[in-house]
């Protein structure tokens, strides 16, 4: 059975921290079993795990990160080059803001809770693919308070 693996920012930083060297100022927010789980599903071979990465997870990288030329250089060879663009690696997919996605933003808003839009947006694509074996990991209690609230049918870990 395939199984869905979402990534968000927090976790998308966490597992580059632990496993590439990369966010240094930040903080590992991924429980160790999470991962772990991570980090076999990218190195593995079984094609029944994908990883979706939402594209605007790029757009906040970029947004805080692109100022430093050391920092992009080893950002676009350990991320882009070696995970990303790798053929052989077709259980990987950067997921863009498509029709289902902004249709799926209605479900994600809420007037007690201030989350920003990156946040929803990721929100927004775990909900597009629900219907399957999916898990989203996070750490970000905005997103958790908005899958709780709101009532979403999105399994989450941290």
């Amino acid at each position: 059975m395939e199984k869905f693996y979402i990534l968000d920012t927090c976790s998308f930083y966490s597992y580059c921290l632990k496993y590439l060297s990369i966010f240094t100022d930040k903080t590992l927010s991924l429980t160790e079993d999470s991962l772990t789980e991570l980090y076999a599903a990218f190195n593995n071979n079984d094609n029944n795990i994908k990883i979706i990465i939402p594209s605007v997870i790029f757009i906040e990288i970029f947004d805080h990160y692109f100022n430093n030329e050391e920092f992009v250089n080893k950002f676009k060879y350990e991320v882009y080059t070696r995970i990303i663009s790798d053929e052989s690696n077709s259980k990987i997919a950067i997921i863009d803001i498509d029709e289902e996605i902004l249709e799926n933003l209605s479900y994600c808003y809420t007037d007690r809770i201030n989350v920003d839009l990156h946040d929803k947006l990721i929100i927004a694509t775990a909900l597009k693919y629900q219907d399957k074996n999916t898990t989203l990991y996070t750490s970000d209690q905005r997103i958790k308070k908005i899958q709780r609230t709101n009532s979403l049918n999105i399994r989450i870990k941290d």
